[in-house]
């Protein structure tokens, strides 16, 4: 038989327990999940919110046809992506055509929102942030990005979506957690 006394501290340390439960529960977004991946044949590592889908297209970006890959996951209709293309071989060698070739990718990220590029190009790898509306007509959006051109390959990491719906600190997270190995 269980004593009075031990019986309520059981049914209140009961209630604690499933009272934490929902508050850990809580703590948690099932909404990510995420997962460290190679992608870019190896040369790029990042950590999606999500599971991810590659698609691959014919890309004309600064006078080049590229053969462009995208492996992005979606959380609440925001998009974390790595965009990657290996360079032309007539670009490949040539600083000053892979330099042109990664100005062109930042235009694209500008124009993607109705927005001007800056006359500055951003270094390699260092922050492009972008606010505007998106061209098919949608909600304000906004978008952070880097880009890089490493071992002959051309790199994006972005993450994209409506200012209400793209939350800038899994932005920043996703957009820190990408390391391209050169």
């Amino acid at each position: 038989m269980i004593s009075t006394p031990f019986r309520f501290m059981l049914k209140n340390s009961m209630r604690a327990a499933a009272a934490a439960a929902v508050l850990l529960l809580a703590a948690c977004s099932p909404e990510y999940n995420w997962r460290e991946l190679d992608v870019a044949d190896g040369r790029v590592r990042a950590a999606f919110p999500a599971r991810v889908q590659t698609e691959t297209r014919e890309l004309a970006l600064g006078g080049q046809s590229l053969q462009f890959s995208l492996t992005a996951a979606q959380v609440n209709r925001a998009v974390y992506a790595v965009g990657y293309a290996p360079l032309p071989p007539g670009v490949a060698g040539d600083a000053a055509a892979s330099q042109d070739l990664a100005r062109a990718l930042v235009q694209s990220l500008h124009a993607n929102l109705g927005r001007d590029a800056p006359e500055a190009m951003p270094s390699y790898g260092h922050d492009i942030e972008v606010h505007g509306e998106a061209v098919n007509g949608g909600p304000p959006s906004w978008l952070l990005a880097r880009v890089w051109v490493a071992d002959g390959m051309l790199i994006e990491a972005v993450a994209a979506g409506a200012e209400d719906r793209l939350d800038g600190d899994k932005a920043r997270e996703f957009i820190d957690g990408v390391r391209v190995h050169q």
